[in-house]
């Protein structure tokens, strides 16, 4: 096992301080290892982007300079003050981390495990954890797979694969990295970082575009029938169900309208919580890291929420493109 292939951990950090590099040598002008320092810029720049983008490279890199790459990466997300790449970008290092610690032997998971303060067992009942350290790193996770109810429980002990292991300490990762962030940066460290933040701000901003649906002013009129039909049962006083109040949510949201709009949308439900509402609707938007996408119609149909097609239905397989449709046909005609 590699620190370099996990820089979060608290060994990683003991390791940085021994070097003895610090962060305004590396980027003094002229710098005493200029090579050093160039590695250690652009894989910090490679680290922001691949979170912008999705994925941060994994290859081939200079040991040291992973290592020291990624306070510096931790500083330019900081410096951008921005809580949508504070989530990516906690998400995409999680992620990469993840894929390594699926390479790893057992005995380096558990090495792993100890440093995410997460304690696992092993012995003749095989790989299990407590259900305390089970429920803190699974939080996140819907598939039902990981419903501590679905799970095989014994005397307060979770079984666990090999591999299970793995993405809980991925969720552990993802809390660490997240926390703290963002850091307080003197501004002079910023300025000389400008060049490298110009870029990974442009490229930000060219990828909240890309991922908002516009097409200009919320029509009602154009909405599908499912979701119609989701907003007066909503305005009737009724409770929807989870699979409906998530699919009406995410489609208010993808169609341009913002958290707050989409909370007013439930104000009339019985179980109105406002506290609570803001608060899924912020994670279904990306407050959490992920952006969720509405459902589309065979998973609509699924679940019971197709009231049954008009003929344009016949034509789309998504909620959006009858929206879209719709909107480029002038509204409800």
């Amino acid at each position: 096992m590699s620190l370099a292939d996990y820089p979060f951990t608290r060994e990683a950090a003991s390791r940085v301080e021994e070097t003895g590099y610090s962060l305004e040598g590396l980027l003094e002008d002229p710098n005493p290892q200029p090579r050093l320092s160039r590695l250690v810029r652009k894989r910090a720049t490679d680290r922001v982007l691949g979170a912008v983008r999705g994925e941060i490279p994994d290859g081939p890199a200079h040991p040291l300079a992973e290592l020291l790459s990624y306070p510096l990466a931790r500083v330019m997300v900081s410096c951008l003050d921005d809580d949508l790449l504070a989530r990516r970008y906690a998400l995409a290092e999680a992620k990469l981390a993840g894929k390594k610690m699926r390479r790893e032997s057992l005995q380096d998971l558990l090495l792993l495990a100890r440093d995410l303060d997460v304690h696992p067992q092993t012995g003749q009942n095989g790989l299990r954890v407590h259900f305390s350290d089970y429920l803190k790193a699974a939080a996140r996770m819907r598939s039902p797979g990981w419903k501590l109810v679905n799970r095989s429980l014994e005397r307060g002990w979770v079984t666990l694969t090999d591999r299970e292991l793995a993405r809980l300490l991925e969720e552990r990762a993802r809390d660490r990295i997240g926390r703290g962030l963002p850091l307080s940066v003197p501004a002079e460290i910023c300025e000389r970082l400008r060049e490298d933040l110009t870029r990974i701000a442009e490229e930000l901003s060219a990828k909240r575009a890309e991922e908002k649906v516009d097409l200009g002013e919320v029509t009602e009129d154009a909405f599908p029938p499912c979701i119609r039909g989701f907003l007066a049962q909503v305005a009737s006083g009724a409770n929807l169900a989870h699979s409906a109040r998530f699919a009406l949510t995410t489609f208010l949201l993808a169609v341009g309208m913002d958290v707050d709009e989409v909370v007013g949308v439930f104000n009339t439900s019985p179980d109105f919580d406002e506290e609570r509402t803001r608060y899924q609707v912020e994670h279904i938007s990306g407050k959490g890291g992920t952006r969720y996408k509405p459902p589309s119609c065979a998973t609509m149909a699924t679940y019971g929420n197709c009231p049954g097609e008009e003929r344009l239905c016949r034509w789309v397989n998504h909620p959006l493109s009858y929206y879209e449709r719709k909107v480029k046909r002038g509204g409800g005609g």
